[in-house]
């Protein structure tokens, strides 16, 4: 299939952003979903997802990803059966957008430019980043998928909006060419192209939301979480061109520790 957008809606945020989001590297003073990290005149620890530095060790790396086994709200988390809450509603205002995409050393992220906008419950937010975990970080009853979307948004007031998309292996998706023609190309420095953003959700309504944390150290907490239950689909050769450049790069689920998930079908 070729997914289109439309609709979503998510609750509010509170998690100020500062300066420009970069994806999954503790290396900047902006993190994964865009939490103030280390200081940018401090060389960050390093972390991994495998070895001595893996996300079972991640809070005896630094001090400052102590949240990461302290946290009582934190990301991934293993996703119940859907429920009946309210419907979601999102609209992409502007799809096409000029991006810029690198190989972090975690991740690849497409860096946002501007123009898109994504109005969220009647809040406007946009794009700041988007990367990829495979296999999916988040599992739904116990089921990980291929792999998994992070859209990471902020409105104008820094509140953070983290769409989650799954993605299974069927129909080739054009509208992630440009993004994986970026990370097969293997480069840290940013390659500039032309995606749609609209084109890369799925049409399905179908969420979970609720309140977790960054998925990388320093693993804040704050950040509100969509996930959106219909995969999108992408040709088998699309992910395999993802996962010959980061494959298990994903943390363990996390305990949900009492918090509410709320969930409808379409």
């Amino acid at each position: 299939m070729t997914p289109t957008h439309r609709s979503l809606a998510a609750a509010g945020l509170t998690l100020a952003v500062l300066g420009t989001l970069t994806a999954c590297s503790a290396a900047s003073t902006t993190t994964a979903h865009g939490t103030l990290g280390p200081s940018a005149t401090s060389s960050p620890a390093h972390w991994a997802y495998d070895g001595t530095d893996d996300p079972a060790h991640w809070a005896s790396v630094s001090d400052d990803y102590r949240t990461c086994a302290a946290g009582k709200a934190q990301s991934p988390i293993d996703l119940p059966a859907l429920g009946h809450d309210a419907p979601l509603d999102l609209d992409v205002e502007k799809g096409e957008v000029t991006e810029t995409t690198a190989d972090n050393g975690h991740t690849v992220q497409l860096t946002a430019g501007s123009g898109e906008t994504t109005v969220i419950d009647g809040t406007a937010y946009h794009l700041q980043q988007m990367h990829f975990h495979a296999p999916s970080e988040h599992t739904v009853e116990g089921k990980r998928y291929p792999v998994e979307l992070h859209f990471v948004h902020a409105d104008a007031k820094g509140h953070l909006a983290v769409v989650a998309v799954f993605a299974e292996a069927g129909a080739h998706d054009a509208a992630f060419d440009p993004y994986i023609a970026g990370a097969a190309d293997g480069e840290t420095s940013a390659r500039g192209h032309v995606v749609d953003v609209a084109a890369m959700l799925p049409t399905n309504r179908a969420y979970w939301a609720y309140d977790g944390s960054l998925t990388t150290p320093p693993c804040t907490e704050g950040v509100h979480w969509v996930v959106l239950a219909t995969p999108i689909e992408l040709g088998q050769d699309q992910i395999d061109a993802l996962t010959a450049v980061h494959h298990d790069n994903d943390r363990p689920t996390q305990p949900l520790d009492g918090r509410t998930v709320r969930s409808s079908t379409e």
